[in-house]
This record gives C-alpha cells, structure tokens and sequence, in this order.
C-alpha cells in the first residue's frame, strides 16, 4: 500500500512533473498567491511586520486558557518612535481594551476554559518575526488562576495577519545575501518498491513582484505498491534569483512563511 508523508503531499500539490530541469515550475496554488499578492513591498519603512509566534505569547501557567471579558481602559498610550530591525518607525500603540479582544478573537482559544483578567501593563516583549527577533511594546495581562499572557500593542495596521502566520516546516536555515538564498530543505517520500526508479527532485525558486517561494520540484508521485520504508533526509541547497530579494516575503510552496539570516 502506498504511504505518503503529508509533507510531500503538500510540496507535490504545487511542484512540476517533469524531468526536464529546464522546465519551468508551476507557480504555487492560488490560495499561496492570493495569501501574498498584496504584500506591500515599495519601502522598508512601509513593510508589514511578519510575526511567527503563536498568539497570545504565554508562559507555562496560563497555557491552556482564555482570557475572560473585562473591563478595560480605551484609551491607547501615546505613539512613539521605535527602531525595528534597524529602522526607525513611527508607531500607534492600541489600547488594552482592544489587545484583550484581539486574544479573544483568536479562534483557537474559543474552546479553551477562561481565566478572570486582574491586571494589565504595557511591557516590552521579544517576537520572532520572518527577519529575525524584536522587541516590542506588549500588553501583559495577568490571570486570576495564574500566569500571563502577551499581545503586540502596535495597532494591527503595523503587521501582516497578525496571529495567523505559521512558519514553514518544509523549509529551514535560510541565508539571505542580496540574490543568493541558502536553505535546508525536507526531503519526504516512501522509498520506492523493486524495479520502480526514484524520483527526481531539485530545490526551485520561483519570483513574484512580493514574495519569492522556495521549495522541491518532483518528477513522479509513483513510488509502487509495495509496503515502504518511509526516509526523511535533507537537502540544502543555493539558489539564486533573478533580482535581490528586497522587500519580498520567502515562503514555502504551500505559503507558509520561511523565516532567516538577512544579515
């Protein structure tokens, strides 16, 4: 029977099958370049922070919960200049009021058992973004029944889709330096039956105007129909673009966000 890794199921929905390593790769699905077509990408200081954390930020007493309703102050604290990856913004902060909907509006949590909020402070909190870590203003609010959690305090207009960007799993190490991407790609398919020829794989970049996806092209999803050994090993590999890589995103065929070393 044949036993496929979701891995590779995921990188081959989206590769070219063909040989020919001359041949272009189709282009990621629709739902990759809908998810990315829009990303602003004309100035650094204009460019939507990426942040990979799962939200809230929580330590191990408040994992598990929600925050409960409560009764906040509205008012937002007063904007401020914030250097942001070796960038100096202006930033809008959101209230405390607003930062505790925004937990709320997660819909992981819906399910979860709520925790009674009994405090908040405006703090400073690292978060790990697609270019690296940084320190932000964050509301911390304190939890009756023990522990914290944490949410950005820049106002949702700083970010791209705040809360929902997961990291690749397909793809990791990435190096930037101006054209040239250096990355460590998954290799995942059953190994193939007697008499059946192994696929032919390459790691493929291909470029958009706002976002560049880096992944595996395959030539054969037909491995036999033998029971299979399943292997995991992995590749890295350079690729170089046609243009620097600027402002864009680098994700991963699937359209999960490839964080790295810009250097």
């Amino acid at each position: 029977m044949r036993r496929f890794l979701v891995l590779l199921a995921v990188v081959l929905a989206v590769a070219a099958c063909t040989p020919d390593p001359n041949a272009p790769p189709k282009a990621p699905g629709p739902k990759v370049a809908d998810l990315w077509r829009d990303f602003p990408v004309d100035s650094a200081l204009d460019r939507p922070l990426i942040v990979l954390d799962p939200l809230p930020l929580t330590d191990e007493a408040a994992r598990g919960r929600a925050p409960a309703p409560a009764v906040l102050s509205a008012a937002a604290p007063p904007s401020r200049q914030l250097t942001v990856q070796g960038l100096s913004r202006y930033v809008t902060l959101t209230s405390a009021r607003d930062a505790l909907a925004a937990i709320r509006s997660q819909t992981a949590h819906a399910a979860l058992p709520e925790a009674r909020v009994t405090g908040t402070e405006l703090t400073v909190s690292p978060f790990r973004t697609d270019r690296g870590p940084v320190e932000l203003p964050a509301w911390e609010f304190r939890l009756a029944e023990g522990g914290t959690m944490r949410w950005p305090a820049l106002t949702a207009g700083h970010f791209w889709r705040l809360g929902s960007m997961v990291p690749s799993a397909l793809v990791g190490d990435l190096v930037v330096h101006g054209r040239t991407l250096s990355a460590t790609f998954t290799v995942s398919w059953g190994l193939p039956c007697p008499g059946t020829a192994a696929p032919w794989i390459t790691p493929t970049v291909v470029e958009y105007p706002s976002f560049v996806s880096i992944g595996l092209k395959v030539s054969s999803t037909d491995m036999g129909d033998c029971d299979q050994r399943v292997s995991v090993p992995l590749r890295k590999a350079t690729l170089t673009l046609r243009e620097p890589l600027g402002n864009r995103v680098v994700v991963d065929f699937a359209g999960r966000v490839v964080p790295g070393d810009y250097g």
